[in-house]
């Protein structure tokens, strides 16, 4: 008979679970032991810990994008497929590889964050941005059907979204928050101007299922925000401004008001006018007024 139940657990635990409850019969000679009493080797999931930061953000050029990976939780791993992470300055900021390939490659991407991640104390992993590292695969499956080069036209198109899933999976795989990062740009359709996301609307539908918030930055008169397109919680529609400067806080907004944490509010937006505006004017003819204008029911914070 064995009285101490430490003992009893670290004895149960190297068995195979299928002797167990052999084990725990009166004959078997464990007297006075409940099987409750096993240390449990799975840890219960804490209903207050928010879940990791999963979020897209898109933007024009020069509205913040790269900034804002400075406001998330540091240290902050970047891959730099832009090539501008030595104009970022300040936070705690870690490269993928000085090779500006291997931040373009996603099989390079893949066996460097599998080699390096575990241990490694990253925090935060950005992909600054996917334009550069989906939108090149894009072009070259265009140029080569049109040319002919590719004898089955579809195989190049199958190719671009394993490399998306490939990507999804080594990025997220290691338990960070991610931030994936696309870009806004003007473009013409029939003859209008209309602003472009550069990440496909496919690939967009593939990511989501890697995202839990999709944000975009938005600008009103002097000011710039955050805009919570949409939530896998749910809440959407709110801006969060840029009241500091460098984002600085902001990230930490934007859990409050996707989790209602905290004691912030929804206020009614400033008054805008009644005429649309972004999506098919150029961006010199709304600068000056709201990008809030074309969205219905926004909230700010």
């Amino acid at each position: 008979q064995i009285n101490d139940k430490q003992r009893v657990n670290d004895v149960l635990g190297s068995l195979s679970r299928t002797h167990v409850p052999e084990l725990l019969n009166p004959g078997a000679g464990f007297q006075e032991f409940d099987h409750r009493d096993f240390a449990m080797a799975f840890k219960r999931v804490d209903k207050d810990t928010l879940p990791p930061r999963r979020w897209a953000l898109k933007g024009r050029y020069g509205d913040g994008k790269s900034t804002f990976i400075l406001a998330l939780r540091q240290p902050a791993l970047i891959v730099d497929a832009d090539g501008r992470r030595h104009e970022l300055k300040g936070g705690e900021l870690y490269e993928l590889s000085e090779e500006p390939a291997d931040n373009r490659s996603v099989e390079r991407i893949q066996d460097l964050l599998d080699q390096n991640m575990p241990g490694s104390g990253i925090k935060t992993v950005a992909i600054d941005s996917i334009t550069s590292l989906i939108g090149s695969s894009i072009a070259r499956a265009m140029l080569d059907n049109a040319a002919d080069r590719n004898r089955d036209k579809n195989q190049a198109w199958v190719d671009k979204a394993e490399k998306m899933r490939l990507l999804q999976d080594s990025v997220t795989a290691h338990g960070s928050d991610v931030l994936w990062v696309w870009h806004l740009e003007d473009a013409q359709l029939n003859g209008q101007t209309h602003v472009r996301e550069t990440l496909p609307e496919s690939e967009r539908e593939r990511l989501f299922r890697s995202l839990n918030a999709s944000l975009r930055i938005v600008r009103e008169s002097d000011r710039r925000g955050i805009l919570v397109e949409w939530s896998r919680e749910g809440p959407s529609g709110m801006v969060l401004w840029d009241e500091l400067g460098h984002w600085k806080g902001v990230p930490e907004r934007i859990e409050a008001a996707l989790y209602g944490r905290g004691d912030a509010r929804p206020t009614p937006p400033a008054p805008r006018p009644s005429e649309p505006i972004a999506e098919t004017e150029a961006p010199g003819m709304h600068r000056s007024r709201s990008d809030l204008a074309r969205a219905d029911n926004v909230l700010t914070f």
